[in-house]
C-alpha cells in the first residue's frame, strides 16, 4: 500500500475524532416546545363531544376577496337571495325574537332570585340562533363536574359582534374554512374561492338545528324539536323529498345578478313556515309570502249522516304543527241558526302539552302526522257553520308571563269560511 494512502487514512481518523469531540461537548438539545391549543381549538374539542344541536358551526376565516362574513357583504352580488333572506325567520332569530331573548335570560340564570344556585344552560340555546363560532362572544371549553348548567367559558378572540346580529346568516350554511360552498361549485366569475358541496341539498343541514330532542333530567330541562324525526317517518321523507323541496322553492335565475352568468335552477331563501311575523311591524314584509307557501293543513266540510270539519295534514312533510313544543293550531267551529246567530261552539286544539314540574312529562299530543287527518264533529241543529283556524307559536299564559304584548306576535288567523249545512 502506498505512503499517501496511509497519510489520508490517518487524516480521516483525526477528523472523525475531532468531530466526535465537538459533538460530545455540545449541551443537550432542548426538547421541542409543545404549543398549547388556543381557546378556539379547546372549544372545538369540547363541542365535538356534544350532540349536533349542542355545538356551533366551526370557526372560519373570511374568504379571500370578501370584506366580511356578513350577509350584507354577500348581498353585494347576490342581491335577490339577500332580499329573500332579509325577511326570513332565520334573519329574525336573534334580537328580533323577543320570546327567545327572554327565554335566554332565564336559561342563563339572569332572572334567578338572589341566593339561587348557579344555573346557565344558555350555551345550548345560542348555537341554533347564532350558529357560527364567529358569532359567539364566549366559547365553552368544558363543564364543571359534567354539569350542563355549569359551563366553563373562555373569551372568543375571533368574536364578530356585527355578524352576531345577522342571526342565521349566509355563512351559516355557505362558508367553511374560508371557502364559499355551493350546490354547483362553479366559481368561474366569483371574486372568492368556491367549492361544490352537495350537502346543501340534503336534510342534515336543516336537522342539525330542527332535530333537537333531549331531556336533561338533573336540570329539569327538555328540548323537543322533533321535525327531523317527523319528516323521516312521513310519506315525504320516505319518497325522498327534502326540507328544501318545500321551504326553499325552486326558481331559475342568475345567482349573481351583476355578472355575465347564465340562469340556472336555484332556490328561494325565504325559509317559509308558519309565516307568523316575529314583530308586529314585520307583518307587511311577511304577508306576500303567504301567496307562495301553503298553510300546511286543509280544512273541508265532510257530510254524511252527520257533518264534521276535516283538518287534513296534506301539505306538510312533518307533523302539523311542528317545531317548538308550544306551537299549536286552534280550530273554532261555530254552529249558526238561520239568522246567523251562534247557537253552539266547538273548539279543537292541535298541539303538544307538557308538564314541566316536578318531572317533565308529555301530557297530550294532538298534532296531525303528515298524510293524516282529524275530524271535528259538528253539533246538530244549525243551518250553517263558521270555521276559523289560528296558528300560534306560544300558549297565552306563557305569552303573558313574558310580557310580550306589542313586542312579539303570538299567532295569526289563517282560515275562515262559512258553509251551509245542507243535506246531500
Amino acid at each position: 500500500m502506498s505512503k499517501p494512502f496511509y497519510i489520508s487514512l490517518a487524516l480521516l481518523v483525526a477528523l472523525v475524532a475531532v468531530a466526535l469531540a465537538v459533538y460530545l461537548a455540545q449541551p443537550p438539545a432542548e426538547p421541542p416546545v409543545k404549543m398549547e391549543p388556543g381557546p378556539i381549538e379547546k372549544a372545538q374539542e369540547f363541542y365535538a363531544s356534544r350532540a349536533p344541536f349542542e355545538r356551533p358551526r366551526p370557526y372560519t376565516e373570511v374568504p379571500e376577496g370578501l370584506a366580511s362574513l356578513s350577509a350584507e357583504s354577500c348581498g353585494g352580488c347576490h342581491r335577490e337571495i339577500y332580499n329573500e333572506w332579509a325577511v326570513s325567520t332565520h334573519r329574525r332569530a336573534w334580537l328580533d325574537d323577543a320570546q327567545f331573548q327572554h327565554e335566554l335570560k332565564k336559561s342563563r340564570g339572569e332572572l334567578a332570585k338572589e341566593g339561587d344556585p348557579r344555573r346557565d344552560v344558555g350555551w345550548l340555546c345560542v348555537n341554533c340562533h347564532t350558529p357560527l363560532v364567529n358569532q359567539l362572544p364566549q366559547l365553552v371549553v368544558g363543564l364543571e363536574d359534567g354539569d350542563i348548567a355549569k359551563p366553563i367559558y373562555v373569551d372568543n378572540p375571533k368574536f364578530d359582534e356585527k355578524l352576531q346580529l345577522d342571526a342565521i346568516t349566509c355563512a351559516t350554511c355557505h362558508v367553511r374554512d374560508g371557502v364559499i360552498l355551493g350546490p354547483h361549485g362553479d366559481g368561474t366569475h366569483a371574486p372568492h374561492p368556491v367549492k361544490k358541496d352537495e350537502s346543501l341539498l340534503k336534510v342534515d343541514i336543516c336537522t342539525s338545528c330542527h332535530q333537537a330532542e333531549m331531556v336533561y333530567e338533573v336540570q329539569q330541562l327538555g328540548c323537543f324539536f322533533s321535525t327531523g324525526r317527523e319528516w323521516k317517518e312521513s310519506p315525504a321523507g320516505k319518497a325522498g323529498q327534502t326540507c328544501q323541496s318545500c321551504h326553499m322553492p325552486e326558481v331559475e335565475r342568475k345567482v349573481a345578478e351583476a355578472f355575465d352568468v347564465p340562469k340556472r335552477k336555484t332556490r328561494r331563501h325565504w325559509f317559509g313556515g308558519s309565516l307568523i311575523p316575529k314583530k308586529p311591524e314585520y307583518e307587511a314584509e311577511i304577508a306576500p309570502l303567504r301567496e307562495v307557501y301553503p298553510d300546511g293543513v286543509t280544512l273541508t266540510l265532510v257530510s254524511g249522516e252527520t257533518f264534521s270539519v276535516r283538518v287534513a295534514n296534506d301539505q306538510a312533510g312533518h307533523h302539523m304543527p311542528s317545531g317548538d313544543p308550544e306551537r299549536h293550531i286552534d280550530v273554532e267551529v261555530e254552529v249558526l241558526d238561520g239568522e246567523g246567530n251562534v247557537i253552539e261552539t266547538v273548539n279543537k286544539r292541535l298541539g303538544t302539552k307538557y308538564k314541566w314540574w316536578p318531572k317533565i312529562e308529555l301530557e297530550s299530543d294532538t298534532r296531525i302526522p303528515a298524510g293524516e287527518h282529524v275530524d271535528i264533529a259538528i253539533p246538530e241543529g244549525g243551518t250553517s257553520v263558521r270555521v276559523r283556524a289560528f296558528k300560534y307559536r306560544m300558549y297565552k299564559d306563557a305569552f303573558d308571563y313574558h310580557e310580550l304584548e306589542g313586542k312579539y306576535v303570538r299567532g295569526r288567523k289563517f282560515f275562515e269560511e262559512t258553509w251551509p249545512l245542507a243535506a246531500d
